[in-house]
């Protein structure tokens, strides 16, 4: 009896979270994300508030910063497990990467006008291409030190008992981070605009831009921080002890998952990613337009009020549910529960819009539809998410890496705001134009039918996990035993 309580102690400390893999989940989770927020939002802000109103601009930035993330991921991926070393690409990879957002405060239309003496129209047009060449260096960085190093470090230093609880937390990193920049610093991004003899900051027909945010400033704190983040991890991330150089990887590797032996041993683990791919699709047909969607279309000249609630009602709905996961011996029970809701909620997105309220879209409809939708959205992410790791061989987990990118980055980042864009233009009605005469967009709220049609094809994959044996879905042995807390291996010895 004293032997298998000594055990039971041991096996509880091994599956407890230590502080310094919760300093770095949380630090490098939020750093991560405010840098992407940056990337998957106010870059597109940026593009339509400085540059060009065209939708394309932004379907094409981020189309090629996806296509970016997942090669650079693969090979990251792989290099990381050669290497045997996570922590290096993480600390360093956040420095370069806070030092290219800082760079993004240089690129202006009216200096490419002034040092070329060219048209405003060529000037756009070189902006443009800067714009995405320098977004997709940034998503370099990005991808080698988060996307790749990050989640291939969190997968190390987790076991399936855990899991539940730290996707969780991760989910809601995302909204966390959006409400932090949007709440202190979106002010800095607004332009400012002359509308019937008053100086007001936000865009509406026959407004005249008198200037512009301040982007600078915004780019600099913001980049400052990752920068710091990335000191800071030089001193503080540990790898895991399990981790170590394996030179028997090859670059050959980096297409390791796509090799038919490999999709048919892990066929559960691809039908995961299915299901998060389509989810992911329906996710960008509106988050690459979100913000814009809310000024232009709805006519918020405060939409951080409706922004604020969705985001925190989601979040503690996401943290709860991740908890109670963990509890579940079967995490596919609340899938098609979840899919539903998600469907549920951008059916009320679809509604909370000029298509029902002619004189007004009221905030409560924004922020009801709003948190049911990203609520189901956090809440599939982070349960499938968890089921993922657990079905990722561990000594694989770098090489997989790529594979998560292109079933949900590359797919849908290309797929999602491009369909968006032809939607736009399909049902553009509104001929506003701004001071240079260009066309500016004004967003359709059937993007939001478009993320529930898509939202629907998820239940394919789902359909054939239930199928699934329970003994094929339960977490790889390797993944039981490891070491994650700093004191595992004193408590053992003794």
């Amino acid at each position: 009896m004293y032997y298998q309580t000594i055990g039971r102690k041991i096996m509880s400390k091994q599956h407890k979270i230590s502080p310094n893999t919760w300093l770095t989940v949380l630090l490098f989770g939020f750093c991560g994300q405010v840098a992407w927020v940056i990337e998957n939002n106010y870059f597109n802000v940026f593009m339509d508030r400085t540059i060009t109103h065209d939708p394309f601009a932004i379907a094409l930035m981020v189309a090629a910063s996806a296509v970016v993330a997942t090669f650079v991921t693969l090979i990251a991926g792989t290099w990381s497990d050669k290497l045997g070393n996570r922590r290096s690409l993480m600390s360093y990879g956040y420095i370069i990467w806070g030092v290219i957002i800082i760079s993004f405060s240089f690129i202006k239309v009216e200096y490419v006008q002034d040092l070329f003496k060219c048209s405003r129209e060529t000037a756009q047009t070189v902006c443009v291409a800067v714009v995405v060449v320098m977004d997709c260096v940034m998503t370099l960085f990005g991808s080698t030190s988060n996307d790749a190093a990050y989640n291939a470090w969190v997968t190390d230093n987790t076991t399936p008992k855990n899991r539940g609880t730290l996707e969780g937390v991760i989910a809601v990193m995302p909204l966390f981070a959006m409400a932090v920049v949007f709440g202190l610093f979106d002010e800095m991004t607004k332009n400012y605009y002359e509308l019937g003899g008053e100086i007001v900051r936000t865009w509406s027909e026959g407004a005249v831009r008198t200037g512009y945010g301040e982007w600078t400033k915004f780019y600099c704190i913001l980049g400052g921080f990752v920068i710091l983040v990335g000191i800071v991890g030089i001193f503080t991330v540990k790898d895991s002890p399990n981790l170590k150089p394996n030179p028997s990887v090859s670059f050959k590797d980096m297409f390791y998952g796509a090799k038919k032996e490999v999709v048919k041993a892990n066929k559960n683990l691809y039908l995961c990613y299915l299901t998060l791919m389509f989810v992911g699709i329906a996710n960008n047909c509106f988050m690459s337009y979100l913000f814009i969607y809310l000024e232009k279309t709805l006519g918020y000249t405060n939409y951080i009020i409706p922004v604020g609630i969705i985001m925190v009602t989601a979040a503690i709905g996401s943290v709860v549910f991740g908890i109670g996961i963990d509890k579940f011996s079967d995490r596919r029970k609340p899938l098609f529960f979840l899919v539903g809701a998600y469907v549920v909620g951008a059916v009320l997105m679809l509604l909370a819009s000029p298509l029902t309220f002619k004189s007004g879209t009221p905030l409560w409809a924004v922020c009801i539809g709003g948190f049911v939708l990203m609520a189901a959205n956090l809440c599939i992410s982070a349960n499938v998410t968890a089921m993922v790791r657990d079905l990722t061989p561990p000594d694989k987990a770098g090489q997989f890496q790529g594979v998560r990118m292109f079933f949900w980055v590359l797919v849908p980042m290309c797929v999602g705001p491009m369909l968006t864009a032809i939607i736009t233009k399909v049902s553009a009605t509104s001929p506003a134009v701004d001071e240079f005469g260009e066309v500016v967009t004004v967003y359709s709220p059937y993007m939001f039918l478009l993320s529930a049609i898509i939202a629907l094809l998820s239940i394919v994959p789902i359909v054939f996990l239930m199928k699934a044996k329970s003994e094929e879905m339960k977490p790889f042995e390797a993944a039981e035993n490891s070491e994650i807390t700093d004191d595992v291996l004193p408590e053992q010895t003794v």
